[in-house]
């Protein structure tokens, strides 16, 4: 790919800094990525089935069935601490 990137510039961006080490390194594998997505835009792939399965299986899936669930009662049973009918947590903020 022709394009080229600013390593710097994408490291400000990210608030992040950056070593002269880190800016070759990751520079070397920015160019690593940006040739395979080069090379997977240039398959061909109109005449291509799309299938969700990596082997074209068809995924049989289960009917979906109505089921009663537990009631009040039964799902507090086994909390470990309750209040006033309903579950009792810790506070997520002080």
């Amino acid at each position: 790919m022709s394009q080229e990137f600013n390593i710097q510039e994408v490291a400000k961006l990210a608030l992040i800094k950056l070593n002269p080490d880190e800016v070759k390194k990751l520079s070397k594998d920015l160019e690593i990525i940006l040739s395979h997505v080069e090379a997977l835009s240039k398959l061909k792939i109109d005449d291509s089935e799309v299938t969700i399965h990596p082997l074209g299986i068809d995924l049989t899936l289960r009917e979906d069935e109505v089921e009663n669930g537990l009631n009040h009662d039964e799902s507090m049973s086994n909390a470990p601490e309750k209040q006033d009918g309903f579950f009792k947590v810790p506070p997520s903020m002080e």
